[in-house]
This record gives C-alpha cells, sequence and structure tokens, in this order.
C-alpha cells in the first residue's frame, strides 16, 4: 500500500462507528444506573410488602412449632423463647364447645401492647374453618390496651351463636373502651385438633411502621447512588482502557501486514484472549512471509521458464534465418520441442488454476488403474533406452477405482517424472502397487537426495524446490506436486510423502478399490 493512499472503504466505514471503550464504559454506566434502580425499589417502594410477607411467614413458622407442642409440659417454655425472640403474644381458645373459653394467653410484654377482641377471636376462628384450618389477617389495635382475658363465667353466658350485635354489645359492657392511636399487627390463627380437643391457637404479632424507615433509607440511597455513579465512571474508564489499549496496539501493528511488513512480532497482552489474538497475528505474519517469498520465486520461476524456450526457439529461429546451412531436421525439431514444452507451462498454469478455484471438469468413471500404469511405462520406452534409466512396475492383480481416468494419468506422469527428475545414482525408479483393506496404494519410489524434515510440509507448492536455486526440470515444468495435490483433493483421496535425506523419497496416494463386476 503507498503511503499517501487513500483510506480503504472499510476504513472509512470504521472510523464512523464509536470506539470499544465507548461501549464498555457506557455499558458498566448502564449496569450501575440499573443496579441502583432495582435497589431504590427494594428499599422503598417494596420495602412494606416484602417486610410483611415476611412476618407473614415468621409468624406462621411459630404457629406451626406451638401446634406440635401445644399439649406437652414445653409449651410455656416455647411461648416465652418465641416471645422474647419474636416480639410475639400467644392466645389459645378452647372451642370444643359452644362457649369459647381462654385457656392460655401471653402477658405481651416483649415488644409491644396488644388485645384481642373476642369479636376478632370468632372471626378468625370462622375463617380459619372456611380455609382449611388456619388463617392470617392484619387488623389493628390500640397500643395501650392488654391482651384481654374475659371472665369465664360471663364467657359461659355467652355462646358464639349470638348475633354480631349482641357481640358488640357484650364487648361494649366488659372492655374498656380507650381512644388511643391504633398500630397494625398481624394474627394468624390455626385450629388444633378435633372434637372435643379442639383449640383455636391465635398468634400475633405487631407490623412495624417502615415509614420513618423508608425516609432514612432513601437519604442513605441518595449519597449511595452519588458515591456508585462516581465510582462507576472512574472504574469503567479505567477498565475501558485497560481492556482497548492492548487491541488498539495489535490494530496498528496488523495495518503493517496490508503494507507487506512481515517482519514484526505482536507482543503478548494483558489478558488470555489478546494474547492468543496475537500469537496467531504473530504466526499469520511469518505464514504470510514465507507466501510472500514464494510467491516472488514463483514469479521467478515461472519468468525463467517462460523466457528459456522463448530464448531458444528465438535463437535458433535467427541461426536459420542468416545461416541457410543450418535450415535442419534438427533444429527444427528443437523449436518444436520448445514450443510443446512452453505450451506445457502455460497448460500445468492453467490446470492449476482450475483446480484451485473448482472449476475443473473432473469426470469420475470406473477404470483400471493397473493397466493404465501399464501404459504409462510403455510410453517411457525411448527415455529408458538413450538415459540408461530403470523403471520398474511392481504389482500382484489387476485393481479398478473410480475416477477420472485422464487426471490420474496427469498425476502418475507428474510422480513419475518428479522422481526422474531427482533420480538417484542407480537410476532406479520403482513403482508399486499395493492392496490393503480396500485401498490400492501407489509408490512412486526414488533413491535421489531426499528431503529432510522441515520441508517436506512445502513439497506440494508451486515451484517449490529444496535448494533455492532454481534448476530446470528434465521432464515436466515444475509444478508437477502442485498438480497433483489438487487433483487428488478432487478425487477425495489420501496421498503423502515418506522421505529421508541421502536415501531417496516415496510418493504415494490412495484410492478405494470398486469390484471386478463394477467395471464389467
Amino acid at each position: 500500500m503507498k503511503p499517501n493512499a487513500a483510506p480503504a472503504p472499510t476504513e472509512k466505514a470504521a472510523a464512523k462507528k464509536r470506539p470499544l471503550r465507548f461501549y464498555l464504559s457506557i455499558g458498566f454506566l448502564i449496569f450501575s444506573a440499573l443496579l441502583l434502580i432495582v435497589l431504590w425499589l427494594f428499599q422503598t417502594v417494596f420495602l412494606e410488602s416484602f417486610y410483611k410477607t415476611v412476618k407473614t411467614k415468621q409468624v406462621q413458622s411459630c404457629a406451626y412449632s406451638l401446634a406440635d407442642y401445644i399439649d406437652t409440659d414445653s409449651f410455656s417454655r416455647l411461648v416465652t423463647e418465641i416471645e422474647e425472640q419474636n416480639s410475639m403474644v400467644v392466645g389459645v381458645y378452647d372451642t370444643s364447645d359452644t362457649e369459647f373459653i381462654c385457656t392460655y394467653f401471653s402477658t405481651a410484654q416483649y415488644g409491644f401492647d396488644s388485645k384481642i377482641s373476642m369479636n376478632t377471636v370468632y372471626d378468625l376462628y370462622q375463617n380459619a374453618v372456611s380455609n382449611g384450618g388456619e388463617h392470617s389477617t392484619i387488623t389493628q389495635f390500640k397500643r395501650e390496651e392488654r391482651f384481654f382475658k374475659p371472665d369465664e363465667q360471663k364467657m359461659r353466658e355467652f355462646n358464639k351463636e349470638q348475633t354480631a350485635a349482641s357481640i358488640d354489645e357484650f364487648h361494649q359492657m366488659h372492655e374498656p373502651s380507650l381512644e388511643r392511636p391504633v398500630s397494625e399487627n398481624l394474627s394468624y390463627a390455626k385450629i388444633v385438633g378435633s372434637g372435643d380437643s379442639e383449640r383455636l391457637l391465635i398468634v400475633e404479632s405487631e407490623i412495624t411502621p417502615v415509614n420513618s424507615v423508608v425516609g432514612t433509607l432513601r437519604i442513605q440511597l441518595i449519597i449511595m447512588t452519588a458515591i456508585i455513579l462516581i465510582l462507576s465512571i472512574i472504574i469503567a474508564v479505567f477498565l475501558a482502557k485497560r481492556i482497548a489499549r492492548p487491541i488498539s496496539e495489535t490494530n496498528e501493528k496488523a495495518k503493517s501486514l496490508a503494507k507487506q511488513e512481515y517482519d514484526i512480532t505482536f507482543e503478548n497482552g494483558e489478558y488470555r484472549e489478546i494474547t492468543e489474538l496475537n500469537a496467531t497475528l504473530t504466526y499469520a505474519a511469518g505464514e504470510l512471509k514465507k507466501v510472500d517469498k514464494l510467491q516472488k520465486e514463483l514469479i521467478s520461476n515461472i519468468s525463467h521458464d517462460l523466457r528459456t524456450p522463448l530464448t531458444m526457439i528465438t535463437g535458433y529461429a535467427e541461426v536459420m534465418q542468416d545461416l541457410p546451412g543450418e535450415m535442419t531436421a534438427e533444429n527444427l525439431q528443437i523449436i518444436i520441442d520448445e514450443t510443446n514444452r512452453l505450451n506445457s507451462l502455460v497448460t500445468d498454469l492453467l490446470d492449476i488454476s482450475r483446480l484451485q478455484s473448482n472449476t475443473a471438469d473432473i469426470k469420475k468413471a470406473p477404470f483400471s488403474l493397473t493397466k493404465c500404469i501399464e501404459s504409462i511405462f510403455a510410453r517411457y520406452t525411448k527415455l529408458i533406452e538413450n538415459d540408461g534409466l530403470i523403471i520398474s512396475f511392481e504389482h500382484e492383480e489387476e485393481v479398478f477405482v473410480m475416477g477420472d481416468e485422464l487426471r490420474i494419468t496427469q498425476v502418475l506422469y507428474n510422480l513419475i517424472n518428479n522422481a526422474i527428475n531427482y533420480i538417484g545414482d542407480d537410476k532406479t525408479v520403482i513403482v508399486r502397487q499395493t492392496v490393503k483393506d480396500d485401498r490400492v496404494r501407489i509408490e512412486i519410489i526414488d533413491h535421489g537426495e531426499g528431503i529432510s524434515e522441515e520441508n517436506l510440509k512445502y513439497i506440494w507448492d508451486r515451484y517449490y524446490r529444496v535448494t533455492q536455486e532454481h534448476r530446470r526440470a528434465k521432464i515436466g515444468t515444475g509444478l508437477g506436486l502442485s498438480i497433483v495435490k489438487n487433483i487428488l483433493i478432487a478425487h477425495d483421496a489420501e496421498y503423502g510423502v515418506e522421505s529421508t535425506l541421502g536415501e531417496g523419497s516415496d510418493f504415494w496416494f490412495s484410492l478405494p478399490i470398486i469390484p471386478t463386476d463394477t467395471e464389467e
């Protein structure tokens, strides 16, 4: 990229977006605001309802405990403990007869004054009967009145079948009437036992007014809100910078890759994700450097291979033009051979392009792989005779595979040509066919210079050479192994290379065998 080049469209679009630190700060502040809203709601708006709900559960739990011990000697001790710990009053009424008799009442000395009128007792009893044996309600009491223990003789003269007017008249006659401020008390009634042993257990507790508490909480919450918001802003800015800074540094370094500056190292970050990202980018930079180097070598090698036949064609043509005596069949054959070589190079380049873009026409059909190899061997007869090469084909049976015979033939030609280009002093190339587990494996073996372990993973690249010096192949164009790889990938074949320095190489591929009757 040129230094003064205009920003790419993606860079312009990115410039319009807000930075990561902005979203982190806003997100943290929104979270803090939501937290404060929830705190305000629970500490002010819903405080009274939550308090009453918890108080009801507490009174109910105490009533259940008392009901279990109502007929034991531990009942009085348990009542005392409950009153001391929970500020409650307890009353027990015998409801087995038409007249209610108070058999137990607390002294109400542990937190608040209370009085339960007989109207309330009867109402609680009726509601408990209607609701399966238990009932809770909130009632109002005058603060300075005491828990009422009615006169037993008068109670016997009065029964629950009297009218409501009679009940009110009775209480007006026998209860003091004092005008005092009222407070809310929670009364919980539970019927214990049945028949002659039926009793009504009443547990009552004062509901403390929360208005004054809410006022205090509001002042505290205002102070807390200011403190939390200030701290949130400070923490949000700090975290945003801490998180965004290494990402910004990585982004700036990554821009160098677009300028083909691959000699950069991304330092480890302050947290795992950025460390992993930097490690990946460092690895990618190294791979891009290798690809860039291979690309330059590829252009250089292709230029060399194109220039060589063109130079020879031009040179021989000029000689034949200037010197009539050089117009020989041998010189013409050289021009034809170099023209064919040039044509092969262009064809191979087109093949690689089509195979890598998945546009190559692969026509799969059953064919005899064994006969295909044998026909290739017949075409190497002249080369074997002229150069003294030994090419052998080892096989035990004929096998059939499913594939594009023309493309597989191209694979075999390229692998054999590669073996000849790097043949050893014994001038021997072995093609071996073995069958195992319904698959056929073809190996092309030479005893040449071999390939080191670190170079094996690059051997399938275009124009890759173990040594940096480019040399013209004896046979082929130098693109053969890249073509082989792409054809075998298109056939879903297994392939690879095994090599030892100084001992030679073994290139192989494997295809599934199809039954012979399929071919027939």
